[in-house]
């Protein structure tokens, strides 16, 4: 049995290759585009930035210390105060050498620890070391006022 020819602008043969139209590409499919198509770009991407990231820290070697970004701010800032409340102590309390000097220490210590950057408080330690400073200088002039005879608060 013989196939009748096809009409004139009729459908092409399905046996014959086809030299375009709606039938097989040329280049073999519709597989991988040429160039890559959309896979990787060349230069990476937007894969993981050199350095690891923003993301959580690196993960020490075994039996390590987590890794720290620094001393917590928080942790010396008792000592701005400690050394706030000692120098008003130490001026209220007019007799009192103990609270002049606790709070001209703890002011210093507090000063010290807001320049290196692990207290956040540093404005209360230098309250505090100078109301230690004029603590001890009311104590220094009460005693020698209360020892010269001048204030005897009836005591003799």
């Amino acid at each position: 049995m013989t196939m009748p020819p096809p009409p004139p602008g009729g459908y092409p043969d399905p046996n014959q290759p086809s030299q375009g139209g709606y039938g097989q590409p040329a280049d073999g499919g519709y597989g991988q585009p040429a160039g890559g198509g959309y896979g990787q770009p060349a230069g990476g991407g937007y894969g993981q930035p050199p350095g690891g990231g923003y993301g959580q820290p690196a993960q020490p070697a075994y039996g390590g210390a987590p890794a720290q970004y620094g001393a917590n701010p928080e942790e010396k800032n008792i000592l701005g105060i400690l050394a706030l409340v000692s120098g008003i102590l130490g001026v209220l309390c007019c007799g009192s050498v103990l609270f002049g000097v606790g709070g001209l220490i703890l002011g210093k210590l507090s000063m010290s620890a807001a320049k290196e950057g692990r207290a956040t408080n540093g404005g209360m330690g230098t309250a505090g070391f100078y109301l230690g400073i004029a603590g001890l200088a009311l104590a220094v002039l009460y005693w020698v006022l209360y020892i010269g005879g001048v204030l005897s608060f009836g005591l003799t």
